[in-house]
């Protein structure tokens, strides 16, 4: 059955309105999405601030965790002074501070090349 020029007519303008309907939204969407890129760069931007104040690993909570505090990490630079030897020096810790601590980290405490954790 053929279609006469006013129905034709009529599902034109019933396509032209859905169209119409579907591309308002998909400008809507497509705002909302610029918004949200933007929001986005700015979280980002944050957290690459937060992340070098703390420092990645720190930020993260990971690696080891330092087990020589600032105490410690005083005697044992006054032991090292007095000469004593990396694993004396661990061994008086030890005693002294009721914790094991290695001769490797006692050398890291003398050379300066161990981080003294944050909080004491």
């Amino acid at each position: 059955m053929k279609k006469t020029a006013e129905q034709l007519q009529v599902e034109l303008d019933r396509e032209i309105a859905y169209t119409r309907k579907v591309n308002d939204k998909n400008a809507r969407l497509m705002e909302e999405n610029k918004e949200l890129k933007k929001r986005l760069a700015e979280c980002e931007q944050e957290l690459s601030k937060i992340k070098r104040q703390v420092g990645e690993h720190t930020w993260r909570k990971a690696g080891r965790k330092r087990i020589a505090s600032k105490k410690i990490a005083a005697r044992v630079l006054e032991l090292s002074g007095q000469g004593l030897s990396q694993a004396k020096i661990a061994v008086k810790i030890a005693d002294e501070f009721n914790m094991k601590i290695k001769r490797t980290t006692v050398g890291e405490i003398v050379r300066g090349n161990y981080k003294l954790p944050d909080a004491d």
